[in-house]
């Protein structure tokens, strides 16, 4: 039988899946003819077929020295060391078989593809296009692109590569769920969940898309059908550690603690090296609400069990697990533990010591204590604001704008820093006011570089409970002086904040002791407040299923902030008020909701009352209808446990009384500093007794709330536009400044 005749027969072998008897063909050739190219080409490729990489390297390597003008060998043979790992020997041979023929849209397209795989991202985005400009119809090699520009942060870009894959294949699977991450990332949830779905039906069996579904429907606040997302993404695999992170995460915002609890140590069964599961399962013994007060003791003694078992597990030996603590950092915060009305200075000392000792592994150039720069008389202080709320939101109102329209520029330029993604009017504004602002840099590295070019004096931190890269970045040493203020009320414990910058009127005589940062206490309330420029809504009782003759309370601060044991309050004052309702807002989820409702209508049927009657929850209302909910309100009833801030200004700005008992931490006598600034004491009382019975004639006297709205409305001026706190901190920076210099 002749060769040619041979090879043919083997082909014919090869192509029907017959490797068995096609290498026993091909070895009878080569037996014969040791230099046949077709036979030692093709053995190869078998070989690569049966997953012997390295025999297939050696058959197709002897072709090649036998001809390296074989176009197709090449190209196989970068095929075979790729997918052997051997990257760079994969893409040399890809590219000696692109000078022999530049014409083949595969290798242009395998060349990219080895690129990516090695991170070499814009060179891939070269090759691919090549690859495309041959053969226009490539979805694979526009499915890529728009991969590669979605890890670039690029999003329109990656968009407009996948349509175009879409538009020569609509059922690619894949193609759908990245353009669902996508539009979750924009904040589009309700499109990122179709697309989802519509992955879901071109392929039942796309766990990952069921899983981005799970984060989309957390995203809205649906845990319950985050829920049963996730547990179908885990009956397609079982094995996904990443899944159980997630599905715990629902649990725990749904407040079934033990559920998560069980999720994220099925997480760390199958990855014990998944740090973020070992991290968030610390968080967990911090509930949004609790249902005694039994519960907050037992939660914070499990807390601290397991923060000092994290702070011991946590081991920076290695790159790898430096890496991993890293990434943990900021994604779950003890954001939380403020709300259990307790000293929380040791706690946060051990988190914060934690989260400091990791950052300095990560990025020990920027871990160190700068020399401060020189600073000359009449010359600018550069003082550096990092937030992640540099838009229409709480943290800009209390303290940022009094910061940034008030700070003298003859003596202060400030350096913006914008962690967060939400643009409006007061991002713009922000920018136009400040000497350099910077936003959109997602990567971490290249921020902290841009905060130390800058070459900063100072840096204030309106808050780092919040957000994770504000938290991340207070961990370092990126300023001389560092300072935290009271956006989050509540020691961070970061051996890197020098100074916690706080309200001399909200602060109590033992303060010192609440903060592992120096204290410093601003005259008045520490901020500039500016009147609201918003028009509360015009609003009836009806619209709200509220009675008319009805006294009513408004009890709007965040759920998580009534804590159980002052549930009778509100009883009690029912008690005497018999037509009174008391205005609640729902928490964004329906199981932290229903835990709350289900607390006060107990306390209420402990009195023998109906609750119904009296207990009325609203949707979260936006910024126009929640004035407008002040204004048709009788009384405001200040949170015990966590006392308002900015509910309280905005319920002075409608003349609202405001009933508040100040507690013994600052962030439960916000309320009592702001009606001290403004002489109206009347309503601050020192027991639960005195808060019950001033409610009760608050709701029963109207003569007497007419009075103290009149009051409140004679003298709120005093707390707008405050310039004896500015000028109390730009004397502190000033001689923080010259102090550091000094050493």
């Amino acid at each position: 039988m002749s060769t040619n005749i041979s090879i043919e027969s083997a082909f014919e072998y090869h192509r029907a899946g017959d490797l068995q008897k096609a290498e026993e063909v091909y070895r009878e050739i080569l037996a014969q003819e040791p230099d046949n190219i077709d036979a030692l080409h093709f053995l190869g490729i078998l070989c690569y077929q049966k997953k012997d990489y390295d025999s297939a390297i050696s058959y197709i390597k002897q072709a090649l020295q036998i001809n390296p003008g074989l176009e197709d060998a090449h190209y196989n043979l970068g095929i075979v060391l790729q997918d052997s790992g051997q990257l760079d020997e994969a893409i040399a041979q890809y590219q000696k078989a692109v000078e022999i023929n530049p014409n083949v849209a595969e290798i242009y397209y395998n060349l990219g593809f080895a690129l990516q795989k090695k991170g070499h991202l814009d060179d891939a985005v070269i090759y691919y296009q090549k690859a495309l400009q041959i053969n226009p119809d490539f979805e694979d090699a526009y499915y890529n692109l728009g991969v590669i520009f979605q890890q670039k942060g690029l999003p329109d870009e990656a968009v407009t590569y996948y349509q175009r894959a879409l538009l020569i294949n609509p059922d690619l699977a894949d193609v759908n769920n990245n353009l669902g991450l996508i539009s979750q990332q924009r904040g589009k949830l309700d499109e990122a969940i179709s697309y989802y779905i519509l992955a879901l039906k071109i392929n039942p069996s796309l766990a990952n898309a069921y899983n981005n579904l799970g984060n989309a429907f957390q995203g809205k606040g649906q845990p319950e059908q985050a829920i049963a997302s996730f547990q179908k993404a885990l009956d397609l695999n079982p094995n996904l550690f990443h899944v159980f992170y997630n599905l715990g995460n629902a649990y725990k915002e749904e407040g079934q603690m033990d559920k998560a609890i069980t999720a994220y140590e099925k997480a760390l069964e199958i990855n014990p090296a998944f740090s973020k599961a070992r991290w968030v399962r610390c968080m967990a013994h911090l509930p949004v609400i609790y249902q005694d007060e039994a519960g907050i003791k037992s939660s914070r003694r499990k807390y601290q069990e397991e923060l000092i078992k994290l702070n011991e597990s946590i081991s920076l030996a290695a790159p790898q697990d430096i890496n991993a603590a890293s990434e943990t950092v900021g994604s779950h915060q003890p954001f939380y533990l403020a709300a259990q009305g307790l000293n929380d200075r040791e706690l946060q000392k051990i988190y914060g010591n934690l989260v400091s000792r990791i950052m300095a592994a990560k990025y020990p150039q920027w871990a160190q204590r700068q020399v401060m720069p020189p600073y000359a008389e009449g010359k600018p202080i550069r003082i550096g604001i990092v937030s992640g709320h540099f838009h229409h939101h709480s943290i800009w109102k209390i303290p940022v704008r009094g910061w940034i329209e008030n700070l003298d520029r003859n003596k202060f330029n400030l350096y913006g820093y914008y962690t967060g993604s939400i643009k409006d009017h007061v991002t713009s504004y922000a920018q136009q006011n400040c000497t350099r602002f910077v936003q959109d840099i997602r990567d971490f590295e290249k921020l902290c570089q841009a905060i130390r070019e800058d070459n900063l004096h100072v840096i204030i931190y309106p808050e780092t409970g919040m957000d994770p890269v504000t938290l991340k970045l207070a961990a370092l040493r990126l300023a001389p002086v560092q300072c935290i203020t009271l956006g989050h009320p509540d020691t961070t414990g970061l051996e890197t904040i020098d100074y916690y910058l706080s309200s001399e009127l909200m602060e109590p005589a033992d303060a010192d002791t609440h903060y592992t940062e120096r204290l410093i206490r601003l005259p008045n309330l520490s901020f500039s407040y500016f009147p609201l420029d918003i028009q509360p809504a015009a609003l009836n009782r009806e619209t709200y299923g509220l009675r008319k003759d009805s006294v009513l309370y408004l009890c709007s601060h965040a759920v998580f902030t009534h804590l159980p044991q002052y549930d009778e309050i509100y009883a009690r004052i029912a008690q005497q008020v018999s037509n009174s309702q008391f205005i609640f807002i729902e928490h964004y989820t329906d199981y932290v909701t229903s835990q709350f409702r289900i607390r006060l209508y107990e306390a209420f049927r402990r009195f023998n009352l109906n609750p119904e009657e009296h207990i009325v929850f609203l949707k979260e209302l936006n910024q126009e209808t929640y004035l407008g909910m002040n204004c048709l309100s009788d009384v405001f009833l200040d949170t015990p446990g966590w006392s308002g801030n900015n509910s309280t200004f905005e319920a002075i700005s409608c003349n609202l009384p405001v009933v508040t008992l100040p507690g013994a931490f600052m962030r439960q006598r916000h309320c009592f500093g702001i009606l001290k600034m403004m002489d109206v004491t009347e309503t601050i009382v020192d027991t639960i007794d005195e808060y019950v019975a001033l409610a009760v004639r608050l709701g029963q006297d109207s003569e007497h709330r007419r009075q103290i709205s009149e009051k409140i409305a004679a003298n709120r001026h005093r707390i707008y536009k405050d310039q004896t706190c500015i000028k109390s901190l730009e004397d502190f920076l000033e001689k923080v400044v010259k102090r550091e210099q000094a050493f």
